[in-house]
């Protein structure tokens, strides 16, 4: 198994209080292992990750989606980490 991993961090995610709204990942992916992680910031949280997905589009790049729920009434920023592990 390969030593390196590439890890990739957003603070810059934000879901109004009782929404569930989607999100895109902002890089291609490729053939390797991603996991995707969020968590919450601030007080009385309780986000969860409901669904992941790939698409691609007409020239085959691929793109990580995630839909995020927001159990509280509250909106919440969260930072999200992304993980890609290749190949060994």
């Amino acid at each position: 198994m390969s030593e390196e991993a590439d890890v990739f961090i957003s603070t810059n995610q934000f879901i109004g209080g009782g929404q569930t709204a989607e999100f895109i990942f902002s890089r291609n992916i490729d053939d390797v292992y991603w996991d995707l992680r969020i968590v919450a910031r601030g007080e009385n949280t309780n986000l969860e990750i409901v669904r992941q997905f790939v698409l691609s589009d007409s020239t085959g790049a691929r793109k990580l989606h995630y839909v995020v729920r927001n159990n509280t009434g509250i909106g919440t920023p969260f930072t999200r980490g992304a993980v890609r592990i290749p190949a060994a």
